[in-house]
Formats: structure tokens, sequence, C-alpha cells
């Protein structure tokens, strides 16, 4: 008794403390008049967010209406014990209190300005504005949340929304992140929350570009941040109402629409400048560490040191003629990169009445990339307006125009075009410039040769070449519009119609030299030597959404019922055209029809349509203000389905909300404010995958130096949707004012008839053939908090954070209990029952072997092992676990050594805000999350003449040394570099996203400026990881499989920017 006494005066002395609430929260009720009480009086007082009276406040219900006095006090006579009021300030968010019987209550307003606060949401099919709305576990961000000098939505949204997964592709410029809400659910379908713009489903070309290696474009790409009003994640019943597109989740997003009505034209400017650079760098050997290196290599590599010697003299006699071309000490690294810089502008002018109004907004970015040779331009335009052409009849219409184009760098694994990994690799005693024999520099690039070594074994592509004579580019043409036609004859039923179409067009084109000035080593493969390249390819994205809904919304008493009917259809075209050429003259002819011979030349390409229909059915009732309970059906169908299979599926769901604040014994609690408790319940589908997997289909492959045509598949007719289980609970705080905000959900999904690639009869012949055999559990939680311990008229300080978590575990996978996929350079990517989805797969490495004997009796005390070629393993090479312990190491010894999946991830901030100055500091984090450091892999390799990490130094040299870097031995016939757990590292990471000054002030300057801010912020300065690649956050691309494989991407930059956002 005595602790709860201690507990409750302590609560009591911070509720004492200048408060905040949350808009609709009452705090005191005194008195309460039943239901038979009508046209009694009201009375209340209304606060501002510290607990200052607010004088001239407009407090409003059924007609009636009463201004507050000096003193914050009203007074309504005449009103319902069920009644709602009406509570509306100017420079405060306006709110709607339900009386719930009581004659007295007290009222907090929430000014429009207060930090991460939001009563503007989109909602499912629907638009809600300055209601506040009980769904459970949706998630909103309001443009006024994102950071201040974000230049794309995708990065803007990292740590701002709970749950949702963002990791950045990489610090190219143009690459944006990959999004994941809850895990994966799917293996061969998509896995990413469908994306919806303005209403209209928006399905861009998220594949890797074949024109430049590593890259894929952001799907935000288009769209400036500025031109975002919000963004809502919806999960589990809310996003049940997409059918078989809503099983990932969804994010609704709005832009900016036309709002004025008083006449006055309003122009704005949102601009920025920065700097962006990088400090880090691979700590890789110097020319006098890589001159020994080179010499134990050279041991391995030749049979007798004297013909080692005259490969490389300048080891052996520095006075050597040739010695000037090995004397530099290079750092390539520093070669390629640079301090490069951004701008970003918008122009806006907004205006109208009653009648029409307009908002108009026209863009320019440029982002320049950290490696030379990188570029990014967008010009960009969204029109929006609004015409109501009766008072039941109004017209609304978007429009966003979209010209891209940018220069970028292959990244990547292939050693030859991919100028990190040349930087890593060249040696470092080369110079990046042909040199006279008096040392004097040339206007013209190195070779790829080893200075006067002419040995294919030794070449290296020349990094500087690559980065300023590759050529890849891409141009775009991007176009996303929308009609919506909306009728309302009375103030309870609306009908609507929504027509929206998404283009765009994307040729890239790639010339590769290398014939002019031998720097850049070519490409080997079946067809010979590809001295230089030509590739040029073009897609175009077609998608036409048509929605017809109506909805009815009505008030009875305490109760409210709203429900919603309607269809939707949506096509989609996906068409992607390519040829490749090679060896044309010169480097100056740079056309497909250049090239000098046939062989290598060839086209490809797909045409990909999907197309989906969906009804839906929506409704939900409100009791008393205290229960809200909801129900939706969809039914739909898609193009991706079998021919015999079931064509349309019936997906349902239900959600309960129980708004326990207004129950009686917590309505006159102060302390708490808000309480919402939820729980729902929900079938979802996941049809997004090819139309093509269910039929015949034939793809483009190239034959002995033509175009050939080849079947990719083997039908299953009976190919249908993935289905998903989905049950979420949780809740939702406002305690003490609202200056602790709490948030709580706990999901579980269980996915069934998962698309596979299936084992099947050889009779059918080597393509792939697709089945629903496979199960995935998933299942996680996830928290925020947000607390503001002190806040006065000029002073807050609000602190926040928020922790998400999730497991996946592959429950079946049909007739089989595992599958691999092996990528590029041998590592393997393994999904097996009872495990997580795509995991890495090798060999488990126990250290070096110190010692003769100690490799002699490695297996069973009696023998050396042996690699799967009978090769045994000596003194200086990596031990294995033996895991069968037959003396062999081979595939049986493999094992899961790690996975890409997190432990937890989230973010956390403090913000700070005296009088128009603010600082924020927002930190992201990610723990537990493997990466597979491929790079590494190829820097400690250790097996050919290429410079190495300085890890590297210290390698196996002699009997005894105990180290854990195997010896240096030619081409690696032992198999030290073999995919094991010594290339998987720990990638969990602690990064300050971002740290931001700024000033706002909302009185005129000069009789010009009407509002502002004024801000400087920098970007991923600071990160903390025992990851030894340039960045522990990277995405190849935004295949699942993929995710947590490092190869050779560029690291996120370390960005300084200052900006303004002025009204005029």
């Amino acid at each position: 008794m005595k602790n709860n006494k201690i507990i409750i005066a302590s609560l009591l002395a911070f509720a004492s403390l200048p408060v905040v609430a949350n808009a609709g929260m009452v705090t005191v009720q005194q008195d309460v008049v039943t239901e038979k009480s009508e046209g009694y009086v009201l009375k209340g007082v209304v606060y501002d967010d510290c607990k200052q009276p607010l004088a001239d406040v407009v407090v409003s219900s059924g007609g009636r209406t009463s201004r507050t006095d000096v003193n914050g006090k009203f007074e309504l006579k005449g009103i319902k014990a069920t009644a709602d009021l009406t509570i509306w300030a100017d420079g405060y968010y306006s709110q709607t209190v339900p009386v719930n019987g009581r004659s007295e209550l007290n009222v907090y307003l929430i000014p429009e300005g207060r930090y991460g606060y939001n009563e503007s949401s989109v909602q499912a099919l629907d638009e809600v504005k300055n209601e506040a709305i009980h769904e459970g576990g949706n998630y909103n961000l309001n443009k006024n949340n994102f950071a201040l000098g974000s230049m794309s939505l995708d990065k803007a949204l990292q740590g701002e929304l709970s749950g949702l997964q963002v990791t950045n592709k990489s610090g190219m410029t143009g690459e944006g992140a990959y999004l994941n809400l809850h895990g994966v659910r799917s293996l061969l379908a998509e896995n990413a929350p469908l994306i919806v713009i303005n209403g209209v489903p928006y399905i861009p070309n998220k594949s890797e570009s074949s024109m430049v290696a590593g890259y894929s474009r952001s799907i935000f790409q288009a769209y400036n941040v500025q031109d975002i009003q919000n963004v809502t994640v919806l999960t589990g019943a809310e996003a049940s109402l997409y059918g078989s597109m809503g099983a990932n989740g969804v994010i609704l997003i709005e832009t900016d629409g036309a709002t004025s009505d008083d006449m006055d034209t309003k122009i704005s400017y949102s601009g920025l400048f920065g700097v962006n650079f990088n400090n880090k760098s691979l700590p890789l050997m110097n020319s006098h560490e890589y001159k020994s290196y080179l010499s134990d290599m050279g041991m391995t590599y030749y049979d007798n040191m004297e013909t080692f010697f005259s490969n490389f003299p300048f080891l052996q006699d520095p006075n050597c003629a040739y010695n000037y071309l090995y004397n530099k000490n290079t750092d390539w690294q520093d070669e390629i990169y640079r301090t490069s810089f951004s701008h970003d502008h918008l122009f806006r002018v907004e205006g109208g009445d009653a009648i029409a109004k307009y908002d108009i907004s026209l863009g320019y970015t440029n982002d320049q990339g950290l490696l030379k040779g990188t570029n990014s331009d967008r010009y960009n335009v969204q029109i929006n307006t609004n015409v109501l052409v009766s008072k039941q009849f109004e017209i609304v219409a978007s429009v966003g125009l979209a010209y891209l184009t940018g220069k970028y760098q292959p990244q990547g694994m292939s050693l030859e075009n991919n100028p990190m990994l040349a930087a890593y690799r060249r040696a470092p005693i080369l110079s990046p410039y042909n040199s006279d024999m008096n040392g004097n520099l040339l206007d013209t690039y190195s070779s790829y040769y080893f200075g006067a070594n002419k040995g294919d074994d030794f070449i290296v592509s020349n990094p500087l070449a690559i980065v300023n004579t590759l050529n890849a580019n891409t141009r775009q043409y991007d176009v996303n519009a929308k009609v919506q036609l909306q009728y309302k004859p009375n103030p309870y039923f609306s009908a609507n119609a929504v027509v929206g179409l998404y283009y765009n067009y994307n040729k890239e084109e790639t010339f590769v030299p290398g014939i002019n000035n031998k720097d850049i080593v070519p490409v080997f493969d079946q067809y010979g030597s590809a001295d230089n390249k030509v590739m040029i390819g073009a897609s175009e994205i077609y998608n036409l959404f048509t929605n017809l809904n109506v909805a009815y919304k009505r008030k009875f008493g305490s109760n409210t019922l709203n429900a919603r009917a309607g269809a939707q259809i949506l096509t989609t075209k996906n068409e992607y055209d390519a040829g490749s050429s090679r060896n044309t003259p010169n480097d100056f002819y740079q056309n497909l029809g250049d090239a000098t011979t046939s062989v290598g030349r060839y086209i490809v390409g797909y045409n990909n349509a999907w197309n989906w229909m969906n009804y839906y059915l929506h409704a939900d009732y409100t009791f008393a203000n205290l229960v809200k309970v909801g129900a939706n059906v969809s039914m739909d169908g898609a193009s991706s389905t079998g021919k015999d299979a079931t064509r349309m599926g019936v997906f349902p769901s239900a959600n309960v909300v129980l708004m326990a604040k207004n129950l009686k014994f917590l309505q006159d609690v102060d302390v708490v404010n808000n309480l919402d408790v939820y729980a729902d319940y929900g079938l979802t589908g996941n049809s997004q995958y090819s139309s093509k997997l269910g039929k015949y289909y034939y793809i483009s492959r190239p034959y002995q130096g033509i175009s050939g045509l080849v079947r990719a598949n083997v039908p299953n007719t009976k190919l249908e949707w993935e289905k998903n289980l989905n049950l979420s609970v949780g809740m939702n705080a406002a305690l003490l004012y609202n200056r602790l905000n709490l948030g709580v959900k706990y999901f579980n999904t269980q996915s069934t008839d998962v698309l596979m690639i299936s084992p099947k009869s050889s009779a059918f012949g080597s393509a792939s053939y697709y089945s629903n055999d496979g199960e995935i559990d998933s299942k996680g939680f996830e928290a925020s908090v947000s607390a503001t311990p002190i806040k006065t008229r000029d002073f807050a300080w609000t602190i926040g954070g928020s922790i998400s978590k999730y497991s996946n575990e592959v429950k079946s996978l049909g007739k089989v209990s595992e599958t691999i996929t092996t990528l590029g350079d041998d590592a393997e990517i393994i999904t097996r029952v009872g495990e997580n989805p795509y995991s890495f797969y090798g060999y488990k490495a126990l250290g070096v072997f110190a010692t003769s004997e100690e490799a002699e009796t490695a297996h069973k005390g009696i023998a050396n092992l042996v690699n799967k070629n009978g090769v045994p393993y000596q003194a200086g090479d990596v031990h294995y676990l033996d895991v069968n312990e037959d003396g062999i190491i081979n595939d049986k010894d493999k094992q899961v050594i790690g996975s890409a999946t997190p432990d937890f991830y989230g973010s956390f901030f403090n913000h700070l805000e005296y009088k128009g100055f603010a600082l924020d500091l927002t930190f992201v984090y990610s723990v537990g999350n493997d990466a597979y450091n491929a790079v590494r892999r190829v820097t400690e390799s250790a097996s050919d003449f290429s410079n190495q990490s300085k890890a590297v130094i210290r390698r196996w040299n002699m009997e005894g040394q105990i180290t854990d870097m195997p010896r240096a031995q030619w081409n690696d016939v032992v198999g030290n570099n073999d995919f094991s757990d010594r290339w998987i590292e720990d990638a969990s990471y602690l990064k300050l996203r971002d740290i931001t000054f700024s000033y706002t002030f909302n009185k005129p300057v000069w009789n010009f400026f009407q509002g502002g801010t004024l801000y400087v912020t920098g970007q991923n300065l600071l990160n903390i990881t025992k990851y030894l690649g340039m960045d522990p956050e990277f995405s190849y691309s935004y295949n699942e499989a993929m995710q947590g494989v490092d190869y050779g991407k560029v690291a996120m930059p370390k960005s300084v920017k200052v900006g303004v956002n002025l009204k005029f």
C-alpha cells in the first residue's frame, strides 16, 4: 500500500508540470448526466498544451455555439447528453469530443506545429483529415515530420514508422531503399508492401538493371519529398481491403492537394545545397607491403625464382630499366572518389476559392555521386486541382510528370568493370597514367597490364579509366495521373469514381571501352573476348486503374455506422527489349550496329501483362464511443493464377478496437488521456507474381552468335495465389497529459500455398516448374515510445524511439526439405524447413593449421583432411569442420552459417525546441543481422597477384605460426577461399541518421517572407559497427534472397546540407 501511494504521488507530481495533450482528450469529469437529461447546460475550460487557458475558442454542438472567455471557460445550453462537441481555435488542431453525459469537462488543444504530432491520415480507399482515428496498428507520418534535407522519400521514411524496415541499397545516386513489413512471407512472389499513391496502386519496375550492373533505381525516384503530404502504413484487417495485393501491408501516400479557399495566391520555395563526402576506405597494402606479398605469391606461381625476377626485376634491382613503372604508392580508392555536391529546388503556387482550387509545383534536383562519373538529374511537375461543380458534385485531379537522367558506374562482383573492386585490386606500385622513361606523366591512362609484364594472369583494370571513360546512362519519362469524381447528395451518402494512370519509359545505355587504350580488362566468355561492348535497352511500364465505390456514414446518438462497397480493376503491362554487341572498330563507335562481327551479338526481352480485379465491402460500427467493430470482405482475382485454378478468391477480415479511455472508471483519470486496445484477424492473398508462370512461355537466349528461343518453364495450370492468415493485437496509449505516448503490437502470420520452384520428372526437361507447396510462419512485435519530460511555452524537450523484431520459419517445402540457390561466386543461400528463409550456407572454419603435424592428424588423428577433389589440406591452410567425419570436406559438411534477418531494429530521437530554434538528432540501428562480405573474400583471397587487404600481412608463412589468415597460394587449389563463415560478419550498426539545427519563423519579414524555416543538417555522420566492409547498411537489390550480400556497392555518403523552406 505504501508503494502504491508513492507511485500515485509521483504521477500526480509529474502531471502538475506544463502539459501536452492529444486532440479530443477530456481530462476532468465532475457530474454525470443521464441520457434522459436533454437540454442541460454543459460547462468547460479549454487549455493549450502548456495548461494555459485559451480565449476566443469556438465550441459548438448541434447548431449551438459558444466562445471561451479570457479564462478559457465556455458554456453551452440545450445540448444532448450523447452529443459531440467541436472545438476550434486558430493555430490549433480542431477536436471532436464526446460529451458522454458529462456536465463539466476540460479540453486541451494541440498546436498545429507540435513536433511529431499529426491528425491527418490516409485510410484505405478513403481520406480522413483532422479526425482522431482508432484503427489499431496503423502508423502515420505527416509532411512536417520528414527530416529536413531529405532528398528521397524512401530514405526519409527510415526510422519514422514502427515496423517498417528501410534498408538503403547503396550510396549510388538514384538508388533507393529496400522496404519490408514483418519479414519474408513469400519465396518467389512480391514481399514488399503495396504502394498506393493518391488512391491509385503504384506498380513500378523493381528489377535490377540489365545494362548497369548492380543498379536498381529507387521506386520513388520521380517524386520530390516536398510534394508528399502524408504517408500511412496499413497492416492486418485494413490491408485486406486490397485482397491479394495487400498481403505484405500497404503504404498509402498522399501528395499535396489543392486546399486554398481564401482567394489569395500563395507562393513557397524549398531549396537545399549539400556537400557529400566519404572519409572511410578499406585498409589495403601499401607499396612496401605489396612487394612482400608479391614475392610470396611469385614463389607459388613460378617454378623457379629466376623466371620470377626476370618478370619482376624491380624486386631485385631497384635501378632496373623499368623501375619508373613500379615506383609509385598510389591510393586507388582516393583516385575514384570525390567530394560531390547536391542541390534540390521546388517552387509551389497554390490558390483558389470555395469553387476551384489549384496547387502546382515545379522542381529540379541534381545529385552528384561520390564515385567520379556518376550524377543524376530530375525535373518534375506536380499539378493538383479541385473543382466544385455543384454542392453535391466535385472533380479532383492530379498529374505528376518527371524527366530523369543519370550517369552511373557498375557495381557487383564484376572484377573487370566495377571501379571499386578494381581500386581494391590494382597494385599500388602502378601509376594511374602512362609515363615516359624520365617519369613524366602522360595524358593517357596506364593499361591493365602489370607495367611491362604482359601476362594475362596479372591484369587488373585501371579504376580511374573506368570512372572516366565507361559510359552507363539512363533516361526516363514518368507520368502519374488521377481523376476522381465525387458525388455527395446528403451528409451521409457519397459515391466516387477514380481513374488512375501510371506510365514509365526508361532507356539505358552502357558502353565499355577498351580497344583504343587497353585500360579496362575485356570480358571473357563463351564467345571469346569483348574488347569493348555496347548494350542498349528500353523498358515501358503501363498501369491503368479504375475504382467505383459508394460510402455511407452516419451517427446515431453516440453510435456511428460507417460502410463502404466498391470494385476496382488494375491492368499492367511491362515490356523490356535490349540488345548487346561487342568489338566495334574503335571506342568512338558506340552503336549496336557498329560491331565488326556477329559473334556475341544478341537480343533479349520480355513482355509481361498482369491484371487484377477486386470487389470489396467494409463496415464498422462504433458503439457509445467505446467499442468499434469492423468487418471486411474482399473478393478478387488475378491473371497470375493458372487457367485451371479457382479464379476468384474471398479474403475476409475482422477487427475490434476498445476505446478504453471512455470507460466510466477511466474517463475521469487525468493521467490516462487515451487508451486503445485492438485486435484484428483476417485472410489476405498474394498474387503479385508473373502471369506467365502458370502457362508456357518462351524467352530469348543467345546461341552461337544468334538469338534463339527457349522454353522458360513447365506450366502449372493449377497455380493459385498465396494465402496469409494474419493475427495482430496491440495497444496505443497516451499518458500524463499526452506527455508519454506508447504503442505495442504483436503479430503472427501463417503463409500457405507459398509459390516455389518444385522438383519434377526429367521427362519435362530442364525448365522450372512452379507450385504452391511452401508454408512460412512469421511472428514478432513492435513497440514505440515518445515522451516530453519538459514543456513550457518557450521550451520543449521530446525523446522517443521504436523497436521491432520478427522471425520467419519455413514450415514446409512440399516434397523437399530444402532448396539451395548458388550465387555467381559459388556462395550458397539455403531455404530449409525449420530455418529462416534465405540463410547463408557453407563451411564452418575452425582456424588455420599452424603446423604440418596438426594438418596431418586432422582426420581422426591419423590423416590429412582432403577437399572434394582429393587435395590434402596442409600447414597454413584453413581447417574446416568435417561434420560427418569422413575426412573429406565437401557439400555434406556445409551448414547454416548466418542470416541477414536482424534480431531487432528501430530508431530513437531527441528533439529540443526553444523559441523557434530546434535541434534534432535521429539514430537508426539494426542488431544481429549477418552479412556476406564478398568484397573481403576478394581482398583477402591471397590467391593471385592483385593487391590485398592489410589483414593478409598476417598470413601464414612459417611452421608453427598461429594466425587466422591462410598462406598465399596461386589459384587456391585447396579451397581456402571456399564459401564459409570466414566471410560472414556481424553487420549490426548504430547510425546517426541526421542531426539538424533549424530556425522557424511565422511572422512576416521585410513584408516579403510570410514564414519559413532555415536549417543546416548533417546526415550519416556517425556509424558505429564491427563490420569490416565499407558500410554495414546495404541491399544489393529488391530481391529478398540477396539481402545481406555485400557485392561491392557504393557506401552511403556523409552529407552536410543547408536549406530553406520559405513562404512568400
